[in-house]
């Protein structure tokens, strides 16, 4: 908004009402909104644009002219440089801008050992910057209750997929298969670890054999025949 109307302010020749320190105030907001349009904030997400103001030195003449703003390299980054310009002056100043983007992920509240059942006891959401993460990360802590740590997990760590198991070696488990539409099920052994969508080794109880399906649920998995 306030890029629209110092240009129209500029374009309607008012621009000599502005002192100063307000002129910067506008070139550091352009800036900003100029970042600001290139992001697509995540889901659930917050976005945070902060402009390091110019240097109360800088002395740069009014433009009568709308100016040019243009993102240094063309890409948004945690620290990015906008490059603004004005051509009837002339003169041109650099910006840099500092996006923050974070999202909403599960982490743990404490230290959790191999083999702890996450609930809210020990784990919570927590907005962390989208540039520190990696791997599938969790952002709704109801997926993960009642899953295990398959590894050790420090606390405030965000959670991923890979440092859980919805069926872990050893355990008891389901085994589902659908046949004509009806659904037939049977209990095993697991053979190996894995989260919820993997393919996962179980040993069926009753006839010694293994079998290879998808997990589907905590302590569930689903073969297809």
């Amino acid at each position: 908004m306030l890029n629209r109307i110092f240009i129209l302010l500029c374009s309607l020749g008012i621009y000599q009402a502005f002192a100063s320190p307000n002129y910067h105030i506008l070139i550091e907001k352009m800036a900003e909104d100029e970042v600001a349009a290139q992001i697509q904030s995540p889901a659930n997400g917050k976005v945070d644009i902060q402009a390091t103001p110019l240097d109360d030195r800088l002395s740069l003449t009014q433009c009568e002219a709308p100016l040019d703003v243009v993102i240094v390299n063309g890409q948004v980054r945690k620290n990015t440089v906008v490059k603004i310009t004005c051509d009837t002056a002339p003169w041109h100043t650099y910006v840099q801008v500092r996006v923050k983007i974070t999202t909403p992920v599960v982490v743990a509240k404490r230290l959790l050992a191999p083999g702890a059942i996450l609930s809210d006891q020990n784990i919570t959401i927590s907005f962390v910057e989208l540039y520190t993460l990696r791997g599938n990360v969790v952002a709704d802590p109801l997926k993960l209750y009642g899953v295990k740590a398959k590894r050790r997990i420090p606390k405030g760590r965000a959670i991923k997929m890979r440092d859980v198991c919805f069926i872990c070696k050893g355990d008891n488990v389901v085994i589902k298969a659908r046949v004509s539409g009806l659904e037939i099920k049977t209990n095993g052994i697991a053979i190996n670890s894995a989260s919820l969508g993997d393919t996962i080794r179980v040993r069926n109880a009753q006839t010694n054999k293994v079998v290879v399906g998808k997990v589907t649920g905590i302590s569930e998995m689903e073969v297809k025949l």
